[in-house]
């Protein structure tokens, strides 16, 4: 049955690729919203037989394909990350394919994990990760890592948070500055009160909106 479902899912996998290709050739894993369900009539069948294999199976011994195309179907569920949250529930299968996520060229994948591993609660040294997913160069993927480093290291959450702040690495860099202030917030930090001030003195309109949510609670 376990190889029978592989088959089943890669079959999916190609079918849905070979879709995209022929009739969305301009969508990237770059610019993918994740709203596939409401143009691919197969879209439900190859999120059943995802869950299928990790609510059935243990991943044991599984082979490179699979984990691809595991990771392919998260990465097109990204609107809701709802396929990722299910398999929190699942947390071996959420381990392996977090640990091969960070090697991945599914970007949409990436994100996701940074972002729900904040939700993890096993005890494997898979919540390490994040210190990969805040140093990976892209700005959403470590902004969602600084989010969950909040839960896992509190400690070290404080010094990317101003890491953050002061790098200007990146064009637009108010969310950056937003979730700095979430995880000064979010830990406690003394600091909150100072960054909150330096909010103000800024442009950015969100982030003053969020430094007012905050500013009772400095």
């Amino acid at each position: 049955m376990f190889e029978k479902d592989v088959v089943a899912l890669h079959k999916q996998v190609t079918e849905f690729k070979h879709f995209q290709k022929k009739y969305y050739p301009q969508i990237t894993e770059e610019n993918d919203n994740g709203e596939w369900e409401i143009g691919y009539r197969q879209w439900d069948e190859m999120n059943s037989t995802y869950l299928k294999i990790i609510e059935n199976y243990l991943p044991e011994s599984i082979g490179e394909e699979l984990i691809d195309d595991m990771l392919y179907v998260i990465a097109r569920d990204s609107e809701c990350s709802h396929l990722l949250i299910q398999t929190l529930q699942y947390p071996q299968w959420f381990e392996v394919l977090c640990q091969h996520s960070i090697t991945t060229d599914y970007y949409n994948a990436r994100w996701q994990f940074a972002e729900q591993i904040g939700n993890y609660k096993g005890e494997s040294v898979i919540k390490n990760l994040l210190f990969y997913f805040i140093e990976s160069g892209d700005e959403y993927t470590e902004r969602m890592a600084l989010q969950s480093l909040c839960e896992h290291f509190p400690e070290q959450a404080e010094y990317y948070a101003v890491k953050f702040w002061n790098r200007n690495i990146y064009n637009e860099d108010e969310y950056q500055k937003i979730m700095a202030l979430y995880a000064l917030h979010r830990i406690k930090s003394p600091l909150l009160k100072k960054y909150i001030a330096k909010a103000y003195e800024m442009e950015y309109s969100y982030l003053k909106e969020w430094a007012e949510e905050y500013v009772n609670e400095a």
